[in-house]
């Protein structure tokens, strides 16, 4: 880990008409970090995501409560892509379009859903776009049609789609979801590859067999609150059942981690 922090959230709230979705959240992020976020389904993990992303925004009644990005206190859509990339479901559903994946991959240059005649495509933004589809094993893809690719393989491509605006950290926003064995396989091996060259991840699970052993910190989440912040050995069955509300099992088998909830 290296450098200064990506974000910087103290004391944040949100609230959606009656809803409180996060309370009092204090978190920082740094450049070069690694780190899950993880909790239950609807514990308050997306509404994280989308608070750092922009989307949501903070209570801002609440006395000293802020969000620094990149240091700022101020800051725009431009700011967040040079921050973040993120992958998720939602996105993936969005582009699900008549495009190929190289137009795919170059729209996250613009941040639109697709490509079209008014965008300036220079030759060198095609390199990059090419370059990142390869550096997450999927440079044989850039000319499929993005709506005929399985599941795996479209949240591969939206990885490549993030990295073109370099990002300081990559989001994989439950990147195991809906996948086969063989899509989980090829996803995991993308996102442990970029691990290895170094790049900062935030990988946003319900669980725990997602996880990569390259990952340092985990930040659990539970009823809009962080619960845990700390390193992997909060990864056990006790933090884990507490977590959940259940008994669960864990066992780590060469290096991958493997969870269950208990009858007992």
């Amino acid at each position: 880990m290296s450098g200064g922090p990506i974000i910087e959230m103290s004391r944040v709230s949100v609230v959606k008409g009656t809803a409180t979705l996060l309370h009092d959240v204090d978190l920082t992020i740094m450049q070069g970090e690694r780190l899950v976020i993880l909790g239950p389904n609807g514990s308050g993990k997306s509404s994280l995501i989308k608070t750092m992303m922009g989307e949501h925004r903070q209570d801002t009644s609440v006395p000293g409560a802020h969000i620094r990005l990149r240091g700022m206190d101020l800051w725009n859509l431009f700011d967040v892509w040079k921050a973040f990339g993120l992958v998720s479901t939602d996105l993936q559903v969005d582009l699900a379009r008549d495009m190929d994946c190289l137009d795919a991959v170059l729209s996250g240059f613009f941040g639109s859903l697709g490509t079209n005649r008014s965008q300036d495509i220079a030759p060198e933004m095609e390199t990059l776009a090419l370059e990142r589809l390869d550096s997450v094993g999927s440079k044989h893809l850039a000319h499929r049609r993005f709506h005929t690719l399985s599941t795996g393989e479209a949240r591969r491509v939206l990885m490549a789609r993030a990295l073109v605006n370099s990002p300081e950290a990559l989001i994989l926003d439950e990147p195991m979801s809906s996948l086969d064995l063989t899509g989980k396989h090829l996803v995991r091996q993308a996102i442990r590859s970029l691990a290895r060259e170094g790049r900062a991840l935030v990988l946003v699970t319900h669980d725990p067999s997602d996880i990569i052993p390259e990952m340092e910190r985990v930040v659990m989440v539970k009823q809009g609150a962080l619960f845990r912040d700390g390193g992997m050995e909060l990864l056990n069955g006790e933090e884990l059942s507490a977590l959940y509300g259940a008994p669960v099992g864990l066992e780590n088998i060469g290096g991958r981690l493997f969870a269950w909830t208990r009858d007992d």
